[in-house]
Order: structure tokens, then C-alpha cells, then sequence
């Protein structure tokens, strides 16, 4: 009997010393994946800041006059170090940051999905990214995003597109993102209109608003990207494909469309966040733009 209860209490110890370990491997690896991740967003972080210049400029309107304000259109560049042409990037949702002439950095949506096109760290550093900041909120109006027809927001756009081909002596690349895809259709069709559609290289439709598409006429390399899991309701992936089909019937240049498959959803306004806003899948977006863009100056020294 005292050799039956000595085995049984053996055996208990020995499973509560293996149950214990086992919670403390589990927790250990863990804490492991824990510190990669810390270590790694540290990293890319210690390899951002020393590869790329940012700054902040001010672009006056080319006719205060005809404008809404006399404002200036507060502009973020991030300049690459052998950057082969710029981006331009004109915001979704109502399309104001709030950029300050102090501003050291962009966060978010705008650094971690086209910042990185200027850092060699984080790609091949091909891009100068420029994020324009419109002065006031471009409101909806009928739940669609009228304000960005105005020939107040679309000079805004012309005169930051004017500055940085003068200033950076490159070919301007235009990208609309969400509402963004209304203003860039919109301006392109009033650059034909006066045709002083040279005055931009390419243009890059992402994420797109349902309602937003181009004229009778394109004659610019077109790149169409889109989330395939973007769960906003005004942003459709259906919707997407459809302008894509439309637009490479008609334009005389190379039309390309790009799904995006990586990241993560958020528990937030779906579109704001997540998905839609390539919320971790800031590598493959930039992938898909230098694939379809570089090609354009492989031939270049």
C-alpha cells in the first residue's frame, strides 16, 4: 500500500511538473514572438530615419482670385535619394490632414503604405512620395464627394502638380485613393479639356469611389488597385473591375489591374481602416507600383 501511494504521488508530481512546463514553454514562446515583433517594428523604424529627407512645403494657388481661399495647399514630401519620378498622392475621405509647416513626418496609411516608395530600405527608393493636404474638408454632399469637382480643389491640384515638375524636375505620377479617384478622373478630363493633359506622366486608381471614372479618351499608363477583401460599402471591388474594363477599352496606353491579397482587418469604420486602407499590406501595394511604374525608365541612367 505505501509503495502503491508513493507511485501515485509520483505520478502526480511528475504531471504537474509537465503541465507547468508546458504553460511556461507556451508563455515563453509567446513572449519570444513578442519581442520579434517589437524588435522588428524598431527596426524598420531605425532603418527609416536616416534614408530619407521629409519636408513640408506650401504651394500657393496659381489664381487666388478664381479660389474659394487664398490658402495655400500644404503639400509632405518624402524625397528619395534616386528617386525616377514622383508620386502624387491626393487623399481619400474628406481629404484634409491637417499638415502643419512644423510637420516632421506622416503616420499611418501614408508612411507605411507609400513612404516607404522613397526609403532603399524598404524598397528599391525609386519614388519621390508627395501626400497633398487640401486647405478645408472636402465634404460629401448626396453621399458622393461633389466638392472634388470644383475648380477650386481641381487648381489646388494643378498648382501642387506645377510646383513639384518645377521643383524635382520629374515626371508626376498621379494616385487617387477612396474619394482620392474622384479628383484624379476629374482633373485628367479638365487637363484634356485644355489639353494640358503632359502635364502628368501616369495615373494610379486605388481603392476607388463607386461613381468615379474617366471621359471618352484616356492616353496615360493606368494602374487600377484594389483590396480584394475591401469591405466599404462605397468603394466595391465589382465596381473597380468595372471602371478597369471600361477605361482599358478606350485608352490608347497601358492599363493594369493589381488585387491586393495581404493585411489585416481592423474593428473600425471599414472604410477607414483595414482593408481598404491596405492596412499591412503596405509592402505588396508598394510592389505592385514599382512593377507597373519602372518599367517606364528601365532604359534610363
Amino acid at each position: 500500500m505505501r509503495r502503491k501511494n508513493c507511485a501515485q504521488s509520483y505520478e502526480r508530481h511528475t504531471f504537474l511538473r509537465s503541465l507547468i512546463t508546458n504553460l511556461d514553454m507556451h508563455q515563453m514562446k509567446k513572449n519570444i514572438r513578442f519581442l520579434i515583433k517589437k524588435m522588428s517594428f524598431g527596426l524598420v523604424t531605425l532603418l527609416w530615419t536616416p534614408m530619407i529627407l521629409a519636408q513640408v512645403f506650401q504651394v500657393p494657388p496659381i489664381d487666388k482670385n478664381s479660389l474659394g481661399s487664398a490658402d495655400p495647399t500644404m503639400t509632405f514630401l518624402w524625397e528619395g535619394k534616386d528617386a525616377k519620378a514622383v508620386l502624387l498622392l491626393i487623399p481619400g475621405g474628406e481629404g484634409h490632414i491637417g499638415i502643419t509647416p512644423d510637420r516632421k513626418d506622416l503616420g499611418g496609411f501614408y508612411k507605411q503604405v507609400l513612404g516607404r516608395l522613397s526609403n532603399p530600405a524598404l524598397s528599391t527608393g525609386s519614388f519621390d512620395v508627395v501626400i497633398f493636404d487640401s486647405p478645408q474638408p472636402l465634404l460629401s454632399s448626396s453621399n458622393y464627394p461633389f466638392s472634388r469637382l470644383t475648380p477650386d480643389h481641381l487648381s489646388r491640384v494643378e498648382s501642387v502638380v506645377l510646383f513639384y515638375k518645377e521643383k524635382l524636375k520629374k515626371p508626376i505620377w498621379l494616385m487617387g485613393h477612396s474619394n482620392g479617384a474622384v479628383s484624379i478622373t476629374a482633373f485628367y478630363k479638365d487637363l484634356q479639356k485644355r489639353n494640358k493633359d503632359d502635364l502628368i506622366e501616369g495615373l494610379i486608381f486605388s481603392g476607388g469611389r463607386n461613381g468615379a471614372s474617366f471621359g471618352a479618351s484616356i492616353n496615360k499608363p493606368l494602374l487600377f488597385l484594389h483590396h480584394e477583401k475591401d469591405g466599404c460599402i462605397n468603394t466595391t471591388p465589382n465596381n473597380s473591375q468595372a471602371v478597369f474594363k471600361q477605361s482599358k477599352e478606350i485608352n490608347l496606353a497601358q492599363t493594369a489591374y493589381q488585387w491586393i491579397s495581404t493585411g489585416e482587418p481592423e474593428a473600425k469604420n471599414p472604410c477607414q481602416s483595414g482593408h481598404h486602407m491596405y492596412f499591412g499590406a503596405g509592402h505588396e501595394v508598394a510592389k505592385a507600383i514599382e512593377a507597373f511604374v519602372l518599367p517606364f525608365y528601365s532604359t534610363q541612367n
